[in-house]
């Protein structure tokens, strides 16, 4: 029997640590974890408040296959219609601009003193002139500055016709020479819209200096004439009848020569119509018209009358 205590292994003393020693080549020491590394600190949280207040970066998700392919079949769509439509539109133009739908005619209507020839020479239509094209705008302004027109309408009337409809000036007056050799047609708006040897009839006639009638320009008014020929349309009707033609001078006193060769002299016209109602007064007063040679109205209410002298004498003569 062996002895028991001599097979007991004794535990040794706790000495100084001992040095390590050095590890095979290859050979990976484990580090032991500290107490603080096994149990670290817990994170500080975030506030939440702070999280919301930065702004977040959305991403755009891309379109699916299916939406791209619709959005493709809608641009197709759209350039397919545009196509046809500028088709379409040269199609249109093409057959407006066919020889059937020139411009080989012209409806001219409201031409009482304007011929015609001056109308299709201001229209200025060539032969193969597309009715579709052809200037409206520049045809009116053309044709409207003709002397008598004083509106005018052009429209298209297919397939091949220009409508010209236009409205003319009335006769106002007419200014002429003191020979009465050459006379300058008013318009009712002071425009000179002819000239001729003669006067026109049923409309008041002024005679005019040389240069008033020589002056006058188609187209535009006689300033010289303007106050006149105001007067001399604004003559009450029961004056009317007496008054054979009107006379400006120079300085632009107006006299009016009256049935019997009497004259009214209107002078400068301060007050015409008070010197209406002096005229009337004397000539359908009843007063003796008998020699009466010239009205003085330059005052317009004390009229002056002048009597011939060589007719008062043959008158007592006679009796």
């Amino acid at each position: 029997m062996t002895n028991q205590a001599n097979h007991t292994r004794r535990r040794p003393r706790p000495g100084p640590r001992a040095t390590p020693t050095a590890l095979p080549h290859g050979t990976v020491r484990r580090r032991t974890a500290s107490p603080a590394q096994r149990n670290p600190a817990p994170k500080a949280q975030r506030n939440p408040a702070s999280r919301s207040s930065i702004p977040q970066r959305r991403s755009n998700p891309r379109s699916t296959p299916r939406e791209a392919n619709a959005g493709a079949q809608r641009r197709a769509i759209r350039w397919w219609l545009l196509g046809v439509l500028a088709l379409v539109g040269a199609i249109v133009v093409s057959v407006l601009e066919a020889p059937m739908f020139e411009a080989h005619s012209v409806s001219l209507s409201g031409n009482a003193r304007t011929s015609e020839g001056l109308v299709l020479e201001a229209l200025d239509i060539p032969d193969d002139q597309a009715l579709l094209l052809y200037d409206i705008d520049a045809a009116e302004e053309a044709v409207g500055a003709l002397p008598w027109v004083s509106t005018v309408r052009i429209v298209r009337q297919w397939p091949g016709t220009v409508q010209v409809v236009l409205r003319e000036r009335g006769v106002a007056a007419a200014i002429g020479r003191p020979d009465g050799t050459e006379w300058v047609v008013l318009a009712d708006d002071g425009v000179v819209v002819e000239r001729r040897a003669t006067p026109p009839g049923r409309v008041p006639l002024i005679v005019g200096t040389d240069a008033m009638v020589t002056g006058a320009r188609i187209g535009q008014p006689v300033d010289e004439a303007a106050h006149a020929l105001e007067i001399a349309l604004d003559v009450p009707g029961q004056l009317d009848p007496w008054i054979t033609t009107w006379s400006i001078d120079n300085s632009g006193a107006l006299t009016a020569e009256l049935i019997g060769s009497a004259q009214a002299n209107f002078g400068s016209l301060e007050d015409p119509q008070t010197q209406f109602v002096s005229l009337a007064s004397i000539l359908n007063g009843g007063a003796e018209l008998t020699c009466l040679s010239q009205i003085d109205l330059s005052v317009a209410d004390t009229p002056v009358l002048h009597r011939d002298a060589a007719c008062i004498a043959a008158s007592f003569a006679g009796n």
